[in-house]
C-alpha cells in the first residue's frame, strides 16, 4: 500500500472545500459591504444606548466565527495528517518521512488547540459586552421615564481618546453624567452577611458580595469633570455636571449619611432622583447644552 493513495486523501480534501468556500465567502461578502453600500440618507443619527458596545459586540463575534473556521481547517489538516503518518508508521516509512509527518500533524493540531482557545475567549468577552450593553439598555429605558420632567438624555457620548460616556441627561433640573456598570450575580456563602443582590456603598466604594471596588466612582468623577469642561468651552458659560453610578438590578444601600461627590444607585431609583431635583438652569443655558451635546453626539449613519 503506497502512503499517498488518492483514495486515503481525497477525502480529506473533499472536507475542507466546504470550509474554505465558506470562509472565502464571509471575506468576501464583507468587503463587498464596505466598498458598494451607502446610507440611504446623508443625516447622522444620534448615538443609541450602547452603541460602542454594540460595535465591539460585533467585531468580537466576527472575530469568534474566523477563529472557529481556522481551527477546523487546521484540525481538518492535523486529522489528515496524523492518518497517514499512521499509515506510514505501519507501511515502516523512512524516519526522516515520519518525522515530517509527525511534525506536520503536531503544528496543526497545535494551531487548532490555539484558535479553539481564541474562539473561547471570543465568547467569554461576548458575553460580558453584551451584559454591558443590556445595562446601558435597562438605564436608557428607565431614563425615557423622565422625559416628562423635561430631561433629554443623550447615549454612549463620544469623549477623547476612543473613549465614551454611557449617558448625559439635561434639563432645567441639571447636567448629569451617569456611568453604567452592570455587574452579573454570584452564589455566595450562606455566612456571608451581605446578600448576594445587594451592593452596599459608603461614598467613596462600592463593596459587591464577592468584593469591592473604587473604580467605577472615580470614573465616573474624572468624567464629569472632563464634560463640564466640554460643555463650559462650548457653551461660553459655567457648568456643572453631577456624576451618578448605577447598578441596574442591585440594591444598593449606603453605610454612611452624606451628600457624597459621587451618588450610586439602581435604575429604579434613578428615575426617583432625578425627578426629586430642583430646577437650577434657565431654558436658554439648557438649549446652549442640548445643541453641545447633540452637535458631537449625532454621528451615526443611517
Amino acid at each position: 500500500m503506497t502512503i499517498f493513495n488518492p483514495n486515503l486523501i481525497l477525502p480529506f480534501v473533499a472536507a475542507l472545500i466546504p470550509l474554505v468556500i465558506v470562509g472565502l465567502a464571509v471575506h468576501w461578502d464583507r468587503h463587498s459591504r464596505q466598498l458598494n453600500e451607502k446610507s440611504p440618507q446623508s443625516e447622522k443619527l444620534l448615538r443609541p444606548p450602547g452603541h460602542s458596545l454594540s460595535l465591539r459586540l460585533d467585531k468580537t463575534i466576527d472575530k469568534f466565527l474566523d477563529y472557529i473556521m481556522v481551527a477546523a481547517l487546521c484540525a481538518a489538516f492535523g486529522g489528515g495528517a496524523a492518518s497517514i503518518f499512521a499509515l506510514a508508521l505501519g507501511e515502516k516509512a523512512p524516519f526522516i518521512w515520519l518525522a515530517g509527518l509527525f511534525s506536520v500533524a503536531a503544528l496543526f493540531i497545535g494551531l487548532c488547540a490555539w484558535f479553539s482557545l481564541r474562539a473561547f475567549h471570543c465568547a467569554d468577552r461576548a458575553r460580558g459586552v453584551r451584559l454591558g450593553l443590556r445595562g446601558e439598555r435597562a438605564v436608557a429605558e428607565a431614563l425615557g421615564e423622565t422625559a416628562d420632567c423635561g430631561f433629554r438624555a443623550f447615549h454612549d457620548f463620544p469623549a477623547e481618546d476612543h473613549w465614551n460616556i454611557d449617558h448625559v441627561v439635561v434639563g432645567s433640573r441639571g447636567v448629569f453624567l451617569i456611568e453604567t456598570k452592570a455587574r452579573r450575580r454570584h452564589r455566595i456563602s450562606r455566612k456571608s452577611k451581605q446578600k448576594a443582590h445587594e451592593v452596599i456603598f459608603d461614598g467613596s466604594l462600592l463593596q459587591f458580595p464577592y468584593g469591592k471596588t473604587d473604580r467605577p466612582i472615580n470614573q465616573a468623577r474624572g468624567n464629569a469633570q472632563w464634560l463640564a469642561k466640554y460643555l463650559t468651552k462650548r457653551t461660553g458659560e459655567p457648568v456643572a455636571v453631577e456624576p451618578l453610578v448605577v447598578l441596574p438590578g442591585w440594591f444598593v444601600s449606603s453605610t454612611q449619611k452624606g451628600d457624597f461627590p459621587v451618588k450610586a444607585m439602581n435604575a429604579v431609583y434613578l428615575v426617583e432622583y432625578l425627578r426629586g431635583q430642583t430646577e437650577t438652569i434657565g431654558p436658554a443655558q439648557v438649549r446652549r447644552i442640548i445643541a453641545a451635546l447633540d452637535e458631537k453626539c449625532r454621528d451615526v449613519e443611517f
